[in-house]
């Protein structure tokens, strides 16, 4: 009956993985096709009414374009099962991603920086202002559906790809919002210099989720353990069986999706072998209720006193 359902088990997290792996799939395509049906909108818009601040928004749906390619590729190569070459899978496809991603929006952001500082000195008239509103407005809804999608995906798989790209699309959110306000302003109370000084917060605003992004995907990259309170988490739940007299040796990391994690107990040296393993089983089963994207390796040692040490 055990084995039964051990077996069971299983077949249920690679269900549950499969899953997952079609949602952030399912994510990343969404994510490219919003991306390219508001580039399409904006260069168009761009070209009529010669608003920065539409030009603005034209590179950022560029990066996210780029971006939600790398994604994608990214995303393919994470979900791929473990192999020869790589037995723990290749879950570090998504910090590569997330790395690509930072220098594309850097790329961008200091090319926008550039232009909106010489519009700054250069200023030039908005015209048609009723079409980039119209089409600000469009983006700004074809914008939070997606989010909306995202954030879902990112709740059910964890993924960090998906997360770095749905944090750059909650920044269109406002960027959206500056834009409307800054062709308003622009067109109605002739302060021209708005619409650059609007491309140039949105260019600084890039670099610090370029920043941001780096910093995630170095932490995946250099195996960092994960934070205090997680690690707490599963020293708590290993301490709370009884037979279990110390702990030590916790080691955490988390690759792509999957977080890896092992540790060293000692039970009493009387136990037999079966029955260690058994509770062993129990830890591991108890830690990954607790975290489902959890790989765990357990070492149990028999527990010696003192005196016994010679």
């Amino acid at each position: 009956m055990e084995k039964f359902l051990k077996i069971r088990y299983k077949n249920t997290m690679m269900q549950k993985n499969i899953d997952k792996n079609k949602l952030m799939k399912t994510a990343s395509h969404a994510s490219m096709a919003t991306a390219t049906l508001l580039i399409v909108l904006k260069l168009l818009t761009f070209l009529i009414t010669g608003s920065m601040a539409i030009l603005s928004s034209l590179f950022d749906s560029i990066q996210d374009a780029m971006t939600s390619t790398v994604n994608l590729i990214a995303i393919r190569h994470a979900t791929e099962p473990a192999d020869k070459e790589h037995s723990f899978g290749h879950g570090k496809a998504h910090a590569l991603g997330g790395v690509s991603q930072a220098f594309i929006i850097a790329i961008a952001s200091l090319f926008l920086l550039k232009e909106s500082i010489h519009r700054l000195f250069d200023p030039q008239e908005i015209t048609q202002i009723g079409l980039g509103i119209g089409i600000t407005l469009f983006a700004l809804i074809l914008t939070l559906f997606l989010i909306r999608f995202q954030k879902y995906v990112v709740r059910k798989t964890g993924s960090l790809s998906i997360k770095a790209d749905m944090a750059h699309y909650t920044g269109d959110i406002l960027m959206n919002v500056g834009v409307i306000v800054s062709m308003v302003l622009s067109y109605y109370l002739g302060w021209t210099c708005i619409d650059a000084l609007f491309g140039i917060g949105v260019a600084v605003y890039l670099l610090v989720v370029v920043y941001q992004i780096t910093i995630e995907s170095f932490k995946m990259l250099m195996d960092t353990e994960m934070p205090p309170a997680f690690r707490k988490k599963i020293t708590d739940i290993a301490m709370s069986f009884s037979e279990v007299i110390d702990m030590h040796d916790l080691k955490t990391r988390q690759s792509g999706d999957c977080i890896f994690i092992q540790f060293c107990i000692h039970m009493d040296k009387d136990l037999t072998l079966e029955q260690a393993h058994t509770i062993t089983d129990e830890i591991e089963q108890a830690i990954i209720k607790t975290i489902p994207e959890a790989q765990v390796l357990i070492h149990f040692e028999p527990h010696l006193h003192k005196e016994n040490i010679a």
